[in-house]
């Protein structure tokens, strides 16, 4: 592994960057970039600092390969602290700024249009203008959301479960540390077409042979591991087939939907359960002028999270149990500069000591765990990465 330059960490308005010993940083397509620092803490700076209910912002930064970096998080807690004569030490949870916004800001609104309209929309009112959000596909789920005074984050998260690309591809939304910040919505579609290249050649992660001239270049040695482990491997295929995870043929019958019919449980009892649907009259008719000369046209508004049709419905959802089909894990890579989720590598296990094997192939980066640790003077940095196809 390599080793990072100009590390530095701020909490508040101190540099605790002497402090820290090791820290992890964890980046996932389901969701935001988190982590933890260990702080040897000699100075009692935890007595100092962390008073009352509230935590502080971290500030994180440093070089890699002539690629600076460059991240905001938030103190969410100290944990595994060890008392001695000398000081403390202890290790404080990182989360993402994100993380706060959405937990503790409630939606109570109506939005209407696509599900990139709408999750723009309920991005600003629960972060404001400042936080960048990338939105890389167009959808075509579309529709009208409700929100009954819940928090942003599950508002968002129904969105995002919901929504679709015109490839009618499910949508992921997630942080990477190498966006230093940003976050993206993304389509499957696009990830798995999101080959990462950092030259001209699409970039492979592999078992290599150290040899004395694979040691001599140290671009030669980036991306290469020291284990891969295949977790898993069609694991529950018998399940996973008969759920209709690669397609069955539906047949969609539409009842009549002016008879209320009631179905008696052979074990009554006297509680009666009543469900409630949505009222028609939040969803009203859309006017446009888009006819012939002028002429108004109209349709009915639906609630977003009423799909075209099951079929369509089920598709999506097969598709993102599908993206998880395989899983292999690889540990101790040599970190990869700009590497990031969603992208996807090639992988090569058998490198020059071992014969290949059909596990090989592309695969697409679902997590990144960030590894630095310090050794003589030296924060070094490695990454474990988990890869998934179907």
């Amino acid at each position: 592994m390599f080793s990072i330059s100009d590390f530095k960490v701020t909490i508040g308005t101190v540099d605790i960057s002497a402090m820290c010993t090791s820290m992890n940083l964890y980046e996932s397509i389901h969701g935001n970039v988190k982590g933890s620092i260990h702080v040897e803490d000699k100075l009692n700076f935890f007595d100092n600092m962390f008073r009352g209910i509230s935590m502080a912002p971290v500030k994180i930064g440093y070089t890699y390969f002539n690629r600076p970096l460059e991240i905001d998080m938030y103190a969410d807690g100290i944990i595994d602290q060890v008392i001695t004569k000398t000081g403390k030490s202890y290790n404080i949870i990182l989360s993402s700024l994100l993380n706060l916004n959405a937990a503790t800001k409630r939606i109570c609104n109506a939005y209407s249009g696509t599900s990139n309209n709408i999750l723009a929309n309920l991005w600003v009112e629960t972060h404001g203008e400042g936080q960048k959000l990338v939105l890389d596909d167009d959808t075509t789920s579309n529709g009208k959301y409700v929100v009954p005074n819940i928090s942003a984050a599950e508002c968002m998260r129904n969105v995002v479960n919901t929504a679709y690309d015109v490839n009618n591809t499910g949508m992921f939304l997630y942080q990477r540390l190498a966006d230093q910040g940003t976050t993206r919505f993304t389509s499957i579609h696009t990830m798995v077409n999101n080959q990462f290249r950092p030259g001209i050649h699409p970039f492979t992660i592999r078992n290599e042979e150290i040899t004395i001239d694979t040691s001599l270049g140290v671009h030669s040695t980036i991306g290469t591991a020291t284990n891969f482990v295949l977790t898993d491997y069609n694991k529950d295929f018998i399940a996973k087939l008969a759920g209709g995870m690669w397609g069955q043929k539906i047949t969609e019958i539409s009842l009549d939907e002016t008879t209320n019919t009631v179905h008696n449980k052979k074990e009554a009892t006297e509680i009666e359960l009543t469900k409630f649907s949505l009222s028609k009259n939040l969803y009203s008719n859309v006017v446009l002028a888009d006819g012939p000369a002028g002429k108004a046209t109209s349709y009915s508004q639906k609630s977003l999270f009423s799909p075209d049709s099951v079929v369509s419905a089920e598709i999506i959802m097969n598709m993102k149990y599908r993206l998880f089909n395989t899983n292999l894990n690889v540990s101790g890579v040599v970190a990869v500069p700009d590497l990031g989720c969603g992208m996807v590598v090639a992988v090569e296990q058998g490198g020059n000591s071992i014969s290949s094997t059909k596990t090989d192939g592309n695969y697409l980066v679902a997590n990144i765990n960030h590894i630095y640790q310090m050794d003589d003077g030296e924060m070094q940095y490695s990454q474990n990465i988990g890869l998934a196809r179907e």
